[in-house]
Formats: C-alpha cells, sequence, structure tokens
C-alpha cells in the first residue's frame, strides 16, 4: 500500500480492500472525531508510519464512524507490522477500563523491553501508566482517534521521544472493543 499526504489517497490497497481516502471527503469517522479531512489530523504525524495506519484506518471505516474488528488485517501493512499494536478493551465490573496488548510489533516490543502480549498496559507501564491512561480512556470514552507525542518515556529501556496514535476499533460497531494504532520510537 503506498500514501500520498499531499493528495490524500491510499494509492494501492490491501487484501481488506481499504477504501480510496480523498482529501477533504466526508466520512463518518471524520464526522465523529471531528476531523474536516484527513491532513487535518494527519499533519501532526512526523513519520509516514503513523500517517498510512491513519489512512488504512479511515478507509475501514463504515457508518459506525469506526472500522471493525473483523476488516483489519495487519498483513495488508506488513511494511509497518513491527510498528503496529491491537490493545483489547478490558471492561471491568465497576466500570473501569484496562487494556491488554494483543497483536504488539517488534519494534513496539522493543521500546517496551520485551514481548508483552496478552498483559495489560497498566502492568507493562507501572508507575507512568497515570501520564498516558486518559489518552486511552478518552478514545473508548468518545470514539475519536488520539495522537500523542511525548519525550522522556521510558519503559525498560530509555528513549527520548516517541509519537502514537490510538484508532477505535468495534466489533459490532456499537462501542470502541479495541484499540488500533502505530508508535514510532526515536531511541536514545
Amino acid at each position: 500500500m503506498a500514501f500520498s499526504l499531499r493528495s490524500g489517497k491510499i494509492l494501492r490497497t490491501g487484501r481488506a480492500g481499504a477504501a480510496i481516502v480523498a482529501e477533504g471527503h466526508d466520512r463518518p469517522c471524520d464526522r465523529q472525531a471531528g476531523i474536516r479531512n484527513m491532513d487535518d489530523f494527519a499533519r501532526q504525524f512526523e513519520t509516514d508510519i503513523l500517517r498510512l495506519a491513519y489512512a488504512y484506518w479511515r478507509g475501514l471505516c463504515g457508518d459506525a464512524g469506526m472500522p471493525l474488528r473483523r476488516q483489519i488485517d495487519p498483513l495488508d501493512l506488513r511494511r509497518l507490522l513491527p510498528n503496529l499494536f491491537i490493545y483489547d478493551v478490558v471492561r471491568a465490573e465497576d466500570g473501569s477500563w484496562d487494556y491488554r496488548f494483543r497483536l504488539v510489533g517488534t519494534r513496539i516490543s522493543e521500546a517496551h523491553g520485551g514481548d508483552h502480549r496478552g498483559r495489560l498496559l497498566r502492568d507493562v507501564h507501572g508507575d507512568q501508566w497515570s501520564r498516558i491512561e486518559e489518552d486511552y480512556h478518552g478514545v473508548v470514552r468518545t470514539g475519536r482517534p488520539n495522537f500523542a507525542r511525548r519525550s522522556g518515556f521510558a519503559i525498560g529501556k530509555d528513549y527520548v521521544t516517541y509519537e502514537r496514535i490510538l484508532l477505535p476499533v468495534s466489533d459490532a460497531g456499537d462501542r470502541v472493543d479495541a484499540l488500533f494504532g502505530a508508535a514510532h520510537y526515536w531511541m536514545g
């Protein structure tokens, strides 16, 4: 798959058949996210990794404003796979949320000191969870994507800066059941 930020289009689709994304095209996921066009949101990203993951997600959005989990095929984004993740939303009886690593790319595993598939984000991030948990909760609460760029965050290894995008995904179209996204790390 190729992506052009200038034209705002996916130039070639993957196996899941992500739709062409035209600049300024009004899509339900844009309205729900408060995004007028793709450039409004994607211009914040420093890396093509996030641009491509966002374009893929956006191309899969249906009337629910977010793609269904079964539509996402990480192999459509083979080149990005080391930087991709899927976190399951874990709903507790008390109404609180946590997030379980489902798919974790190798670059993310390296930055976090190991493969954490099956573990909860709260456990992996430890004391630093309070710095980032609202990003995750906000996506589940609102169904809107979240972008963050942070410095000085460390898990297992020190790294200077990372950028990450969290994108809502649903099992049935009625609520956020997973977070799909990508991250890029500048190690230091």
